[in-house]
């Protein structure tokens, strides 16, 4: 055992690799192979943070509730390893949280938790709970344990130790997302369970599923441990099958995306139009805008690509324009007529 703490390179090979996935729970995994042709692979998966106290004027201790599976391959003979896990934790002060990972010779998965009083919090911030503090809301995310060693010994394999990696928590844990039918408009609404270093939503529309448009933004609550609703509407949706997505970008400008939700919108405050459609070079769009203001139509191919782009002043109420489409090969084109950001009205044109 005093020798577990040495380095890792006589009869044995070592094989880390770190694996982190899309949803709340991170993990990291681990590898030793064993010099009697077996191999065992530690998964170890953050799963929640348990107070010592129900409140703590001062700091509290932690405890870090984690599921540990270890899977062999290989030899079955002579298969037997046992190991110490240590949790490097940032969000606090105090030694490493601990547990006495005990001794595996077939596959095992258990739910572990490190020993009570490890570490502490002290009055450092606002998210470190330090006066008058609720210490139910302390997240994985505030804890920070980011990495962990794993002491291991047993058959064929010399005493050392590993460091693993835990994924970087996502910046917000979306609970929901959907699309919802409410008069002439679509409301779109999302709720976060927890968000951390989240900056802003964009809600984005496309209506064929592939290219998408900004029609909306959204700040974020920044960091938060509390459940937080969302609501904005879509008073412009085009008629038919509308698909919208939720992009999320934090403060570094990383962005992740919601699932794509779809809704069939059947009325609607645009009374937008081309004619003819199909047509040839000078089509006719019509549109209703609230309000006056510059505003831009995009044409795009069915790759995405700009093929015209013009500038169009919009009167309050009705507007007709009519597109010089001369220099534009025959197929079928997106229109984005846009102010801004704000989509106005999207609409599939054939040009024969």
């Amino acid at each position: 055992m005093k020798n577990q703490f040495q380095s890792f390179f006589l009869k044995f090979s070592l094989f880390l690799s770190i694996l982190i996935v899309g949803t709340n729970h991170l993990f990291a995994q681990c590898t030793v192979t064993s010099s009697n042709g077996w191999t065992a692979k530690f998964t170890v998966t953050p799963i929640s943070v348990i107070p010592e106290f129900t409140n703590c004027p001062w700091y509290y201790h932690y405890e870090l509730r984690y599921a540990l599976k270890v899977e062999f391959s290989g030899s079955t003979s002579n298969r037997s390893i046992s190991c110490n896990l240590y949790f490097n934790c940032s969000g606090g002060t105090g030694n490493q949280p601990y547990n006495n990972g005990g001794t595996f010779t077939t596959n095992t998965t258990a739910t572990l938790q490190t020993n009570n009083g490890a570490r502490q919090y002290n009055a450092l911030s606002a998210y470190n709970y330090g006066s008058n503090p609720n210490c139910n809301q302390v997240t994985l995310a505030h804890v920070n344990c980011s990495t962990f060693r794993i002491d291991y010994w047993g058959n064929g394999v010399t005493n050392g130790s590993i460091i693993c990696n835990v994924g970087t928590p996502l910046p917000i844990s979306l609970l929901h997302f959907d699309a919802v039918k409410n008069d002439k408009q679509i409301s779109l609404n999302w709720v976060t369970a927890s968000e951390t270093n989240n900056d802003y939503f964009t809600i984005e529309r496309s209506t064929n599923g592939e290219l998408f448009d900004v029609i909306k933004t959204i700040k974020g609550a920044g960091n938060s441990v509390n459940q937080i609703s969302y609501k904005s509407n879509d008073e412009n949706a085009p008629l038919g099958l509308v698909y919208y997505r939720l992009k999320q970008t934090d403060f570094n400008g990383d962005f992740t995306y919601s699932k794509t939700v779809a809704i069939r919108n059947t009325s609607s405050n645009n009374s937008a139009s081309i004619i003819p459609n199909p047509g040839s070079d000078f089509p006719t769009i019509s549109y209703t805008s609230n309000e006056e203001k510059s505003s831009t139509l995009k044409i795009s191919d069915l790759k995405g690509k700009i093929v015209k782009e013009i500038k169009i002043e919009s009167k309050a109420g009705m507007n007709v324009y009519t597109v010089d489409l001369s220099e534009i090969n025959a197929g079928i084109y997106f229109f984005n007529l846009m102010n801004g950001s704000n989509i106005i009205f999207t609409s599939k044109f054939v040009k024969l």
